[in-house]
């Protein structure tokens, strides 16, 4: 059973190909995300979401040479003062988004953290043996010495 709200293959396309020219042209991916929006009946920042979280991963090399081409036009970037009210709606609602993503980090972190702890446990009891397995090695030195 697939989810109402799932992405379909060719509505990834329709995503990463729009991104993709914006970007070659000189355009904001805001405005890209808005447009693939306006076409899938999804919020842009739905459409902002989805490419970062993975279309973006399947089209690392094309959004390379996107970049480079835009590059070779040399198209001054839009200024940010020619942002519209809409435009900061959805990069706020991305990075609301993203947010969800800030769990996930935290509860890693904590792993980290608790594995640290562990190891270090392990290396003070890894010490100790040591410590012991040197003081027995002593004591059968001095036993050799003795008996011979």
């Amino acid at each position: 059973m697939m989810r109402q709200d799932a992405w379909t293959e060719e509505e990834d396309m329709l995503l990463a190909e729009t991104v993709l020219s914006f970007v070659r042209e000189g355009g904001t991916q805001l405005r890209a995300f808005e447009e693939v929006g306006k076409k899938l009946s999804r919020t842009a920042a739905a459409c902002g979401f989805r490419w970062n979280a993975y279309v973006r991963k399947k089209y690392e090399q094309e959004l390379e040479v996107a970049k480079q081409q835009r590059k070779k036009k040399k198209e001054p970037q839009t200024p940010e003062r020619d942002m519209t009210l809409q435009d900061v709606i959805s990069f706020l609602q991305t990075l609301q988004q993203r947010g969800e993503g800030q769990q996930e980090i935290e509860r890693l972190r904590e792993q980290v953290w608790t594995l640290q702890k562990e190891k270090e446990a392990l290396e003070k009891q890894l010490q100790a043996v040591q410590q012991e397995y040197q003081a027995v090695m002593h004591i059968l030195e001095r036993a050799r010495q003795l008996s011979v």
